[in-house]
């Protein structure tokens, strides 16, 4: 069952634009492989209004601190172009 974070992150982006790092409490997480983006659909008519975007932008990764076990995470990243790390999957 996946723990809900929901806490701001810097992100270190890679050439292409997908995340390659991030810090969370004060620890910097190496991006282990490819990450996955993943669009999923936002209910903006219940925000009253047109959206700035319809979608939200989420980066399902698999990532280390140190040598630590690697663990699953899901960053988001909102629309004023900051990041979120929304879960951890353990």
């Amino acid at each position: 069952m996946p723990q809900i974070i929901d806490s701001p992150v810097d992100v270190v982006l890679g050439a292409e634009g997908d995340p390659r790092a991030f810090i969370w409490n004060r620890f910097e997480h190496t991006v282990i492989g490819q990450p996955q983006a993943v669009f999923k659909r936002t209910r903006w008519w219940e925000n009253g209004g047109a959206p700035v975007r319809i979608d939200t932008e989420l980066w399902r990764l698999d990532a280390s601190r140190g040598g630590e076990e690697q663990h699953r995470y899901d960053l988001r990243h909102d629309d004023d172009g900051s990041w979120v790390l929304a879960l951890d999957w353990g």
